[in-house]
């Protein structure tokens, strides 16, 4: 069942949380080599994920040295330009504690879509879901995006603080996720912006798991049939369930499984600065 594969992967989270809950003092600079390699997947990913044809190796040498690909159009270089700087945002916002409201939302959109006309800015016209002729959801009328928008962002800063406050030593790894996923397909399901909506949420994502001291999450392109199935099995449990976690169940799975990935590159890239070693052979 979907359930126990869920509750599978949140037994791992668990042991690999307390095997970085162990890791002890480790330098600002190693903690950016992370955070840098993990962006570099992460550009490729969410952008592949949007039909940006640049391979990983093409978007890390973008990146890291600012040379492109003359196969490649100048749009997906500004793509892949956009999503790193975003997250670079993301990193600077967690340092000032900056909460996921209207305008930071606007400033990480205007990052990721830079140099477009509407970058920044909600969408004036109605949008959908796949095309004009097949439409597989219709968000909200433009005009009702401000407002849906305030009441996402007042339900994710109440979500953090719940957590952030009854955390402890841990987390209840299962309402989580499933919160998280529900986030996460709110927002998509707004869809406020004309382009664009699928990093700026990814992205939204990955800064609430830094707001909890967790690590970012990386869908993988790979991981696309999945995470686009998704958003459908809400919707259609949407119609047929009144359990709630069975909405989320799908997307919940995915991210919990990115988290955990990301928690096993983190142990494995500062195993030297394990406290006790033994310990966490242990877990």
């Amino acid at each position: 069942m979907a359930q126990d594969k869920l509750q599978e992967v949140i037994l791992k989270i668990d042991s690999a949380y307390k095997k970085m809950q162990s890791i002890k003092e480790i330098s600002l600079s190693s903690i950016e080599k992370y955070m840098d390699e993990f962006s570099i997947s992460a550009s490729f990913n969410s952008n592949a994920i949007e039909g940006n044809t640049f391979t990983y190796d093409e978007t890390r040498l973008l990146i890291k040295e600012g040379v492109t690909s003359n196969k490649r159009s100048f749009r997906e270089h500004e793509e892949i330009i956009g999503y790193k700087t975003g997250f670079d945002f993301l990193l600077e916002s967690k340092e000032k504690n900056r909460i996921i409201d209207e305008n930071f939302i606007k400033e990480l959109h205007s990052l990721v879509l830079r140099g477009h006309l509407e970058a920044g800015s909600f969408r004036k016209i109605q949008v959908y879901i796949g095309d004009m002729f097949n439409v597989t959801f219709t968000p909200c009328s433009a005009s009702e995006v401000p407002k849906k928008i305030l009441e996402y962002s007042k339900q994710v800063q109440e979500d953090l603080l719940h957590f952030t406050c009854n955390k402890d030593s841990n987390f209840d790894w299962l309402k989580l996720f499933h919160t998280l996923s529900k986030h996460h397909i709110e927002f998509e399901r707004i869809h406020p912006f004309i382009d664009g909506n699928g990093r700026t949420g990814r992205l939204l994502l990955i800064y609430e798991m830094l707001m909890l001291g967790l690590l970012p999450i990386d869908i993988r392109l790979e991981e696309r049939s999945k995470y686009n199935s998704a958003f459908k099995k809400y919707d259609r449990k949407l119609e047929r369930s009144d359990n709630p976690n069975s909405k989320t169940q799908s997307m919940a799975q995915l991210l919990a499984e990115s988290e955990l990935r990301s928690m096993e590159a983190w142990n494995k890239m500062f195993l030297e600065f394990v406290a006790d070693i033994e310990e966490c052979q242990r877990l």
